[in-house]
């Protein structure tokens, strides 16, 4: 049985993973191993929502019995299920998509969209992460992603957009009849939004709700994924005045990072990746990475999964072709899928790395890149 808390092997530039001695002080690591929230494919998707400073705090997405609970992290490392957990059921949501279509404003609440076991609707479980409420209202076609927009919540169902606030939903439509959102990501003033027909572009909150004549307005500059149509998975993240895009087509392992200027709608930089299946954005200091997860990659000749740190020049918009750092798991089982699922989280107010596997979280308190340990 796995300790609690444990060493987990770390590659990085100039040391070579097997080189035990000199990793034996750099990476630590607390596991957590399907706690009992009563369903058995735990941490299908995770987000950090930590909102003290001393501790921290993850949002848990599991399925086979839908259901949404936090992990608690004491100031000592220590973990627990959280007190509130959710049965997703109770709110009519019965199937998740792949992945979950889940999300966090970064100050402690979080929002899942998925469909309502109500025919036509869309089922939306949303609020502080401690104490979520649920929701359902009409809708033609199921949810394709969901994101904050400041307070708001903006739901993406084909070419709809629905402004959640509080009881109230907004739809703003597009003229585009084709139009269907794979991912989207908000900062303070516009929705960025990246279509499946591989359209990235913004649309100002101030338009969605309200929504003049109902409809969306015509996208201004565009940037087009060529030779990419993101399908379920892709992700959108805002890193200043620049959006990194992650995603892969439908039925291919070759993913692909685009880095785009948002001032001019240009891109800075683009880097193919095979099997990467989330990702995320974290900083360490003054720097800025890449994280993506591929919960295929063989380590040591079994496939168990890896998570890589790219650096990302926020300067210049481009990305390192060389990992700053590869984790996995020292005890690497066939079919862990380690890096399904990657995320920030706040512990005891540092930013720390959390990666999900198969019914495991692993909350990486120590890196080469960061030092939190308690």
């Amino acid at each position: 049985m796995r300790t609690p808390l444990l060493l987990v092997v770390l590659s990085f530039a100039g040391c070579a993973w097997t080189e035990f001695d000199d990793l034996a002080n750099t990476t630590w690591v607390r596991s957590t191993d399907q706690p009992n929230v009563g369903s058995r494919a735990y941490a299908l998707a995770i987000a950090g929502v930590t909102t003290d400073t001393t501790g921290g705090r993850l949002g848990v997405i599991s399925d086979d019995t839908p259901d949404f609970s936090t992990l608690d992290y004491a100031s000592d490392g220590t973990d627990k299920v959280g007190p509130n957990d959710v049965k997703l059921g109770q709110h009519r949501i019965a199937v998740l998509s792949e992945p979950p279509l889940f999300t966090t404003d970064g100050t402690g609440k979080i929002a899942l969209a998925e469909r309502s076991t109500s025919g036509g609707n869309i089922a939306v479980v949303f609020g502080p992460a401690t104490a979520p409420a649920g929701l359902e209202f009409a809708a033609p076609s199921a949810p394709d992603a969901v994101a904050f927009a400041g307070t708001d919540i903006v739901v993406a169902a084909g070419n709809t957009l629905f402004t959640l606030q509080t009881a109230t939903q907004v739809p703003c439509m597009s003229s585009d009849t084709m139009f269907g959102v794979a991912a989207m990501a908000a900062d303070a003033s516009t929705l960025w939004v990246w279509t499946e027909a591989g359209a990235f572009f913004g649309i100002p909150i101030s338009a969605l709700a309200p929504c003049n004549g109902g409809m969306l307005p015509a996208p201004g500059n565009t940037f087009m994924t060529t030779g990419l149509m993101p399908s379920a998975g892709a992700r959108v993240h805002i890193v200043g005045n620049r959006a990194v895009l992650s995603g892969r087509p439908t039925s291919s392992r070759m993913s692909q990072l685009f880095v785009v200027d948002l001032s001019n709608m240009t891109m800075t930089d683009t880097f193919a990746l095979e099997g990467v299946q989330s990702s995320t954005i974290a900083t360490f200091g003054t720097s800025t990475f890449v994280v993506v997860g591929t919960p295929d990659a063989p380590i040591d000749g079994v496939v168990a999964g890896a998570v890589d740190a790219f650096a990302l020049d926020t300067g210049t918009g481009m990305i390192s072709r060389t990992a700053a750092m590869r984790l996995h798991d020292a005890q690497a089982d066939s079919g862990q899928l380690f890096g399904r699922a990657v995320t920030t989280m706040k512990f005891n107010d540092k930013q720390i790395l959390v990666i999900a596997g198969n019914s495991e979280v692993f909350a990486y308190y120590k890196t080469a890149l960061y030092d939190a340990l308690p």
